[in-house]
């Protein structure tokens, strides 16, 4: 479980861009501590979680296994939904995404585009 928590935390935090040394120093832990954690070596504490959470902006539960995907109706227009399905993707794969997505939204009619 401490290997799946730490995966979730790493794959949220790499979501919103953020290095190690960031949500470290905002959480007020070292890079070390959270870098034991991300690698699934050593457990957080509730606290370290709750301090993960408000950073990430994410729900403590989303750091959990089996934990249900992100409802549809979560954030503005199903944008929890968008985000579950970009969370187990790699940093080169959300990069493609988010050029695909930028490529649309340019060129979608009425939008100045097409």
């Amino acid at each position: 479980m401490k290997a799946d928590v730490g995966a979730a935390i790493r794959r949220h935090r790499e979501l919103l861009g953020l290095s190690q040394a960031d949500l470290a120093e905002a959480i007020g832990r070292s890079i070390q501590s959270l870098g034991e954690i991300e690698r699934g070596r050593s457990a957080p504490t509730f606290e370290t979680l709750e301090a993960i959470s408000r950073v990430l902006g994410t729900p403590v539960r989303d750091f959990f296994p089996g934990h249900p995907e992100v409802r549809e109706d979560d954030g503005p227009a199903g944008a929890g939904r968008v985000l579950s399905l970009l969370l187990p993707l790699s940093p080169q794969e959300r990069a493609w995404v988010e050029r695909v997505l930028v490529a649309l939204l340019r060129d979608r009619p009425g939008k100045g585009g097409g």
